[in-house]
């Protein structure tokens, strides 16, 4: 048996969405049953190639021949390219192994009760897997709802959805879906807003073929100008990422809404930062770097990939916002904002421009046509020169008009129309009024431009849009310390959680700036530690039990003289006597840095996306807080900068309340230098974390640090 290849997957997937025949196995007169329904939608767009219905109690299905099997239907009419299994369960097993046979290249498996239904099934789907694979042909599903292909009019997707349209309407999306319910909400969606699919397939259990394959083929495909995927899981993540860079590098947007973002990939107990790297955020990581875009649902994912393929780019972040009231204007320049874009300022000569059309008070944003003469509003020909007036503006990136209920909107909807038609920025409709509004609706459907639902929904669009015309691909800066001066700590350090004194002695191997210290056995130690590094010092309790010390009292700052290092050094000795289980390994004696700003700076080796870099403003409050961003370890300087400016309490590093701002290239650098760590390590070392790294100007230092070594774990590096 020959294992499956990318090069084999490219080619039958081209060959299931191009096949020449057709077989259905379980095919039935009866459109009620699945069977009955794919060949019915098979039919129903006027598909040209040869269809075999395969039912063994009929001699014909729908009115076409039926055979008792494939091997049958092969024998009387030739070569099939793609078998759809609609056959029970317990059936599909020698279903699979006459296809096999039979030479058939594609096997499409909508029965479920597969590895979704638990152990029995699971153990089925991997007989049948083995069946197709000795027979060299390949599996869509099982449990899935199938596919289409719109621009070659064949359909093997059973979708309420379908039911409805009088043609498989063609588009520029290609929609990969591990849902075969939410691939027909999607198709609903797109129906409602006029746009269509190149083509669209769900997946089900993905036994052989997945989400890899088809996005692999989108990105080559000549139909498919965006790409839109609905992600329960990722099988192969370093191809996946692999794939998304290649659809960037190719112009390609790939949009994404990915299930199961508040489920954590693994509990951890040792430090903020693995707590904090739960499994959706190391995907949302990785995807961004690669230059795809995340969408929080469904409905929106497709509204958004629909605006994508008629609606230009924005010039810049600035929205003019128009509406049919001053409350809605008023609402959407509130959104603006809070979607991270700006509520655009008209310049004097657009407003000296637009006094000539309207008075005084209607000239300036957000523009309420509410305020308007009805005369004046209601004039196509005013509107339009309004419209083409303010998107002129070279301080406008794009525009957004609100339409609440007012009159003649669908003339207005008419006018929005001609705009996008001829305007190099995106004029962005939303129709708030709802099914008052439905004539304007139907405007905007007929000539394929989006009527966006909510605000929220038109402003995600543009955001996003934004961003990957903005994205830059950067790369790495892999250069770093010799490995050598880091293999000598790695060297010696044993298995398990790794204390603050070995771990600040490996950054340091890094290249990264610690305060200097000293573990003390006894008070006479300690003094001596103190003295030659000068008062005030901090004292902190080492044992290997607790990992953070601040919650049992074992941290002590403005340690100021001998007689204060005694004291503190019995009661540390305390504080660990008081914790069950817990061993006084002695008090380690450091440096006190002073900070204007707390930071945390740590690594974490996610299984499926490698090395993983975090920063965030530190300190005991970073859980309560989550202000922190995550990176791939191998982000560059730019990457990291904006990851530092896009922290909510970033201000706190740039001057807040006349403290002097940090110097944030070398907070970027300092960064970078944990990347690499991260990434000559690997698996090794899983977590790492500083916190807090204390930032004062240009001074910046890891006050405590802690990790956790795993020496027979992969060495080899990811990014």
């Amino acid at each position: 048996m020959t294992a499956p290849t990318a090069a084999g997957a490219r080619e039958a997937v081209e060959r299931a969405l191009n096949p020449q025949a057709v077989a259905i196995l379980g095919a039935s007169d009866d459109t009620q049953k699945w069977g009955g329904s794919i060949l019915a939608l098979l039919r129903k767009f006027g598909w040209p190639g040869r269809i075999a219905p395969i039912n063994p109690g009929a001699e014909s299905v729908q009115g076409l021949p039926s055979f008792p099997s494939v091997s049958a239907a092969v024998a009387a009419t030739g070569p099939i390219d793609v078998a759809v299994i609609v056959v029970p369960d317990k059936l599909t097993e020698s279903a699979i192994a006459d296809c096999a046979q039979s030479g058939v290249k594609v096997a499409l498996m909508v029965t479920s009760q597969f590895a979704e239904s638990g152990p029995e099934g699971a153990a089925l789907q991997a007989r049948v897997l083995q069946i197709a694979q000795q027979g060299g042909m390949r599996i869509i599903g099982p449990n899935c709802m199938g596919y289409f292909h719109s621009h070659a009019r064949m359909n093997l997707l059973n979708s309420q959805a379908l039911m409805r349209n009088s043609e498989l309407v063609q588009g520029e999306i290609a929609l990969i879906s591990q849902s075969g319910a939410l691939a027909g909400a999607m198709l609903a969606r797109a129906y409602d807003l006029g746009t269509g699919f190149s083509f669209c397939v769900s997946l089900g259990n993905q036994a052989d073929l997945e989400v890899c394959d088809f996005l692999d083929y989108a990105i080559d495909d000549a139909h498919s100008k965006v790409i839109a995927l609905y992600v329960e899981g990722v099988k192969d993540s370093t191809r996946f990422v692999a794939l998304l860079r290649r659809a960037r590098a190719a112009g390609k947007p790939v949009l994404i809404v990915k299930a199961g973002r508040t489920a954590l990939g693994q509990k951890a107990v040792q430090s903020h930062t693995a707590s904090l790297a739960g499994e959706y955020r190391a995907f949302e990581a990785a995807v961004r770097a690669a230059g795809a875009v995340l969408v929080d649902d469904f409905l929106e994912l497709i509204a958004q990939a629909a605006a994508w393929t008629r609606l230009p780019a924005p010039s810049g972040p600035q929205v003019a916002v128009l509406s049919g009231s001053g409350g809605g204007g008023a609402v959407a320049s509130d959104l603006v904002g809070e979607a991270g874009l700006q509520a655009a300022t008209l310049s004097p000569a657009t407003v000296q421009r637009l006094l000539a059309l309207m008075p005084e008070a209607g000239a300036r944003l957000p523009l309420d046509l509410g305020a308007i003469p009805a005369r004046q509003r209601t004039d196509p020909r005013w509107l339009r020169q309004v419209l083409d007036i303010i998107l002129a503006d070279p301080a406008v990136g794009a525009a957004l008009f609100v339409m609440t209920t007012m009159p003649d909107m669908a003339g207005t909807a008419a006018t929005v129309v001609d705009v996008n038609r001829e305007s190099p920025k995106p004029l962005a409709f939303v129709n708030a009024a709802s099914s008052a509004g439905a004539q304007a609706g139907d405007k905007l459907k007929s000539a394929g431009l989006v009527n966006f639902a909510h605000i929220k929904e038109a402003l995600g669009y543009l955001r996003n849009r934004l961003a990957w015309e903005a994205y830059e691909k950067e790369a790495p800066a892999l250069a770093g310390p010799a490995p050598t001066a880091i293999k000598t700590i790695v060297d010696a350090l044993p298995a398990g959680l790794i204390g603050e004194h070995d771990a600040k002695r490996l950054l340091a191997a890094a290249g990264i700036p610690v305060t200097r210290g000293e573990i003390a056995q006894t008070e006479d130690d300690a003094v001596r530690a103190a003295d030659a590094i000068g008062y005030p010092v901090v004292m902190k309790l080492v044992s290997a039990q607790i990992s953070h010390k601040s919650d049992v009292g074992g941290v002590v700052l403005n340690v100021p003289d001998a007689d204060a290092v005694r004291r503190h050094f019995g009661a540390l000795q305390a504080a660990a006597a008081r914790v069950p289980g817990a061993t006084f390994g002695g008090a380690l004696v450091q440096q006190q840095a002073r900070a204007d700003a707390e930071v945390l700076i740590g690594t974490h080796w996610d299984a499926q996306f490698g090395p993983l870099l975090m920063i965030g403003l530190g300190g005991t409050l970073v859980e309560l807080l989550q202000d922190t961003a995550l990176l791939p370890a191998s982000a560059g300087p730019r990457a990291i900068r904006r990851a530092i400016e896009g922290l909510r309490l970033y201000p706190l590093l740039n001057g807040y309340r006349g403290k002097p701002p940090a110097d944030v290239d070398a907070l970027v650098d300092v960064a970078q230098r944990f990347g690499r760590l991260a990434m000559q390590l690997g698996a090794r070392l899983p977590e790492c974390e500083a916190n807090p790294v204390m930032v004062a100007g240009d001074q910046i230092v890891v006050a405590d640090a802690r990790a956790v070594w795993q020496p027979d774990a992969a060495p080899a590096a990811q990014g």
